[in-house]
Formats: C-alpha cells, structure tokens, sequence
C-alpha cells in the first residue's frame, strides 16, 4: 500500500502545516473583517456628520 511508503512522522508533520495554514487563513480573514467593519462605521459616521452639519 501507499501508506506504507511513507512514515507515520510525515503525516503528522504534513497534518501540523494543514492545521497551521487553516489557522493563518481564519486570522487573516478575522483581520479583514476587523478592517472593514472599522470602515464601514467611519463611513457611517462621515454620512452622520455631513447630514447633521447641512
């Protein structure tokens, strides 16, 4: 079988990098949305300001 072929060390090694690039795609992501949400409200708060300034 394939699995005999390669050592049991390698697939923990090989799981481990999965796991650690799963994990820095979902903080990425989380960075993305903190950045615009963040936006979003400044937007909001420009609308806000114009309105209530005219």
């Amino acid at each position: 079988m394939v699995n005999d072929l390669i050592p049991k060390d390698y697939v923990v090694l090989l799981n481990d990098i999965k796991q650690r690039i799963r994990s820095a795609q979902y903080e990425a992501l989380k960075s993305v949305n903190k950045e615009l949400i963040s936006l979003y409200w400044d937007i909001g708060r420009i609308i806000v300001e114009r309105r209530d300034a005219g």
